[in-house]
């Protein structure tokens, strides 16, 4: 049987097992997905020497170990090499590979959205791994990108390709999209957004990566000001569907997969 999983930090949450198992289903894999929830940071090489023993193919990397997780693999793909974080490595015999398919989930989220970017601008909260991918995926398409950081200087220094603001500046400033790249407002606590509703006034469209709860504090008032939104499921079935095309070096139907999983996550 084959054996994939998820890696992170407090990952109870996360929809990416019935998301994969969905996939074992339809395509008939003999396979299994787990969540493996890693404490700290200094015990991931260790993790990952007893993954490789344990002949897995390949994990997910989520919060908070996108960045870090590049310490310890032995070759990066292009797109890892842009963004500087990766949420996906495969495991070969001799070597751990590291890849990016948030980007390619992003892209499929532009798509879904029926967005325009060129020339546009968008701005980023947050300065982590998700943003760093957005920053790519954004620039790709010729949009005007900032990020917002509660501490600008430093992240002017880790950020190329991009303007950075403050949040005090963000409140005089507008466009065209706005993405919640943090994870402010996921669940549990979901009773708070990373900006008021008064910002989400000055743009046309809000994207929020988290995809529990459906709709956070932040799509509500997005919604509340008749703002056209999207959370981040759609990038979570595409992220993991290109994750397991990397994996098994097969190629899926991505609709299939999302049209089957979208109203058992949400029923």
């Amino acid at each position: 049987m084959k054996k994939f999983g998820l890696l992170g930090k407090n990952i109870s949450y996360s929809f990416s097992p019935t998301l994969h198992n969905k996939i074992f289903e339809l395509y008939n894999f003999e396979a299994e997905y787990k969540i493996y929830d890693v404490e700290d940071e200094g015990s991931i090489e260790g993790f990952l020497k007893s993954m490789k023993e344990d002949n897995i193919l390949g994990l997910n990397i989520t919060i908070p170990y996108k960045t870090i997780i590049l310490k310890f693999v032995d070759e990066l793909s292009s797109e890892v090499k842009d963004i500087g974080a990766a949420n996906c490595i495969k495991f070969s015999k001799n070597k751990i590979t590291a890849y990016n398919t948030d980007y390619f989930g992003l892209i499929k989220t532009f798509e879904k959205m029926g967005l325009y970017l060129k020339n546009k601008k968008v701005i980023i909260l947050g300065s982590g791994g998700a943003a760093k991918a957005c920053i790519k995926a954004l620039i790709d398409l010729n949009a005007i990108v900032y990020t917002v950081s509660r501490n600008p200087e430093k992240t002017k220094m880790n950020l190329l390709n991009c303007f950075t603001i403050s949040y005090e500046e963000l409140l005089e400033t507008s466009g065209y999209l706005i993405i919640n790249a943090t994870p402010v407002g996921t669940f549990p606590n979901t009773e708070i957004s990373p900006v008021s509703s008064d910002v989400l006034q000055n743009f046309d469209f809000a994207l929020d990566l988290i995809y529990n709860p459906k709709e956070t504090l932040f799509l509500k008032f997005a919604h509340s000001k008749n703002k056209k939104i999207e959370n981040g499921f759609c990038m979570l079935v595409s992220q993991g569907v290109k994750s397991e095309e990397i994996w098994n070096d097969v190629e899926l139907n991505y609709e299939k997969i999302y049209d089957e999983l979208v109203d058992e996550i949400y029923k």
